[in-house]
C-alpha cells in the first residue's frame, strides 16, 4: 500500500457521531462537563471531557484519559505506580459501574479536569511511589534463599 492509498484511514473514517456510539459501547467511557474560563475574554464556556473509567478489583489500571489499559492490576500494589481518583461527583454513568480513575501522575488529572490539586496532595503522592520503586528495586537485586526438594538451601538471584 502506499500513502495515498491509506490516507482516508486517517482523517474522518468515522464521523463525529459513529465516533461518539462506538465510544459509547465501551464499559468504562464517560463524557461529562466543566465550566471553563476562557483566557482570552473572561468568560465561561462548558467543556467537553471525555474520560475512562477502571473496573473493580482485578481489572486492569486503565488511563483515565486516553483509555489504554496498563498491564498493572487493581487492588494490587502496582496500583501506586498511578494516581488514583474517585470521582465522586454521580457524573460517571459508565456501564462498569465504576468512577475510578487513574493517571500517570497528578498533572495529568490538572490537566483533564481542569483543576487545581494542593501541593500537599502532588508530594504525598509522589512519595508514596518512590517508596514502591524503592521496594521494588531492592526486592529485585536481593538475594534469596530458598530450599529445594532434597532440603538443601539454595541461592536464587
Amino acid at each position: 500500500m502506499y500513502p495515498s492509498d491509506t490516507e482516508h484511514l486517517n482523517d474522518n473514517f468515522y464521523s463525529d457521531n459513529e465516533l461518539f456510539d462506538i465510544k459509547k459501547r465501551d464499559r468504562g467511557f464517560n463524557k461529562i462537563y466543566r465550566r471553563v474560563l476562557r483566557e482570552n475574554d473572561d468568560n465561561f464556556f462548558l467543556k467537553k471531557i471525555e474520560l475512562y473509567t477502571t473496573g473493580g478489583v482485578g481489572s486492569n489500571i486503565r488511563d483515565a484519559e486516553t483509555g489504554e489499559y496498563y498491564s498493572e492490576k487493581v487492588g494490587t500494589k502496582y496500583e501506586d505506580l498511578y494516581f488514583k481518583v474517585s470521582h465522586a461527583t454521580g457524573e460517571c454513568r459508565s456501564l462498569n459501574s465504576s468512577n475510578t480513575l487513574f493517571y500517570l501522575t497528578p498533572k495529568h488529572y490538572e490537566n483533564h479536569l481542569c483543576v487545581e490539586l494542593d501541593n500537599d496532595i502532588k508530594i504525598n503522592w509522589e512519595t508514596k511511589k518512590q517508596q514502591l520503586l524503592y521496594t521494588l528495586y531492592q526486592n529485585k537485586t536481593k538475594t534469596k534463599v530458598n530450599k529445594n526438594i532434597n532440603n538443601e538451601y539454595v541461592t536464587v538471584q
